[in-house]
């Protein structure tokens, strides 16, 4: 014998079978996207510039002159590990006797922010003092350029 569902009853069982998950449904689709939306809040529009060689120094900031040309509103970074240090010491000189520091400086003043690791600094027996006046400086190269491109986003470039 077959048992009819009563229309209240029918109802329900309409509603918790289908409607109910369509609905639970779009309130995760809706949370989701305030969660999209407030996580990439925290990411800006920045490049991260390694430089591990003093020959890559020239490359670097005629890369960065170049970016900011293009997209002004672009923020950059620049972390110098290893033998990348070097042109940022004080009073340094490129191949052909020109100082880095006018070309950093005028870097400096578009808000382009150099950094040095002190690991390197340390193995290299050299002082924050002995640095160009204005760079800022990280415990650990590498690991600053890893936290901007996961915290931050930042695309990286390597000349």
């Amino acid at each position: 014998m077959m048992t009819l569902i009563s229309m209240p009853n029918l109802s329900a069982y309409y509603f918790r079978k289908f409607i109910s998950p369509v609905l639970l449904f779009c309130a995760a689709l809706a949370l989701s996207a305030c969660g999209a939306e407030e996580s990439s809040s925290n990411i800006e529009r920045g490049v991260v510039y390694q430089v591990s060689r003093s020959s890559e120094a020239i490359a670097a900031i005629r890369h960065i002159y170049n970016q900011r040309e293009a997209d002004p509103q672009i923020h950059i970074e620049v972390v110098a590990v290893g033998d990348g240090i070097s042109f940022l010491v004080d009073g340094a000189k490129d191949e052909r006797g020109n100082t880095y520091a006018s070309m950093i400086d005028s870097l400096m003043l578009e808000g382009v922010i150099f950094k040095v690791c002190r690991n390197t600094l340390n193995a290299k027996n050299l002082k924050e003092a002995d640095m160009t006046l204005g760079v800022e400086f990280v415990d650990a190269g590498i690991v600053e350029i890893t936290r901007l491109q996961l915290e931050k986003g930042y695309a990286y470039i390597r000349p």
